[in-house]
């Protein structure tokens, strides 16, 4: 508990206002305030999307700020602050990893085992993240109908499942969000960021299809996801270097073959195989602008 005592009273002295900080559960271990429904539902979102959350409580703004060490997880919740979203988030960035430091923490996996495990054996992975009016029980029978295989309850109220190939609905009464992507710690971020996010009125929301902004903003802020996928990249210097210089030259399938002096068939072999692998289309503005941020941060470079 020393921990959290310390790190509440540096934020206090140097923020005008109230101050909350839990663990990676959601769990106050330091608080000026009650955490009420709405802020901890707040708390969830963000330590499970790894994205900020702004709200209004009490006729004061909120800011809920989730961070992720190796050794230290949790979230702060900032109420009724004065500053700018992005100065807080750079503030109590600063002094969390001087703590980080500083302390053992804990370390555990980032996602159930249960959903590593599931990823095995299936040819075309989908995870389903689901929330439901109707029973547990009644629910995974109805997602078994459908084709889905049940893996894991959350205590905070989400049942994961796994689906071999497409999902096109869900049962009534369930709201779900679902990825595509094959790699198990990358689509239990997105299924859940889908579904608190998702508002698509068949009630199953896609991760791919959320909003453009939100979509950069998130895997900008996620230093997770970006991890993963620089290392998928990693594994083909071809296709890096293809990439890098790619975005060099005008996002120009030409223009990288004259610089590479490669045919320009290749180039597009090349740019395909970088969608097969990471899931974003170099040729597709929105999925283009997450890879090349996404490489810009990896080279530590920053945009202003």
């Amino acid at each position: 508990m020393e921990i959290w005592d310390e790190i509440g009273e540096k934020l206090i002295d140097l923020f005008n206002g109230d101050v909350i900080c839990t663990d990676m559960e959601g769990v106050p271990k330091f608080s000026t305030m009650g955490l009420s429904a709405d802020l901890s539902q707040a708390v969830s979102v963000a330590i499970k999307t790894g994205v900020r959350v702004g709200l209004v409580h009490d006729q004061k703004h909120v800011l809920v700020i989730p961070f992720n060490f190796t050794n230290f997880k949790g979230c702060v919740l900032l109420v009724g602050y004065e500053f700018s979203e992005e100065t807080l988030a750079i503030f109590v960035q600063n002094v969390l990893e001087e703590f980080a430091k500083t302390t053992e923490g804990y370390a555990e996996e980032s996602i159930p085992s249960e959903i590593i495990s599931a990823f095995k054996g299936v040819s075309k992975p989908i995870l389903c993240a689901a929330i439901s009016q109707i029973g547990n029980i009644q629910l995974r029978g109805e997602m078994a109908k459908i084709g889905g295989r049940f893996v894991k309850h959350m205590e905070s109220g989400e049942d994961f499942f796994i689906f071999d190939g497409k999902i096109e609905k869900v049962p009534e009464g369930c709201k779900a969000g679902i990825s595509v992507d094959p790699t198990p710690e990358i689509a239990y971020h997105q299924s859940v960021t889908a579904l608190h996010y998702g508002s698509d009125p068949s009630g199953l929301s896609s991760y791919s299809k959320l909003s453009p902004v939100f979509l950069i903003q998130d895997i900008i802020e996620n230093k997770g996801m970006k991890k993963v996928l620089i290392e998928k990249l990693e594994k083909y210097p071809e296709l890096l270097q293809t990439l890098k210089i790619f975005f060099e030259n005008d996002v120009s399938p030409v223009k990288t073959s004259k610089v590479m002096k490669i045919h320009r068939n290749t180039i597009l072999n090349r740019l395909n195989k970088i969608r097969e692998i990471t899931y974003l289309d170099p040729k597709v503005f929105k999925d283009s602008v997450i890879l090349y941020l996404t490489l810009m941060n990896s080279e530590e470079k920053v945009l202003e």
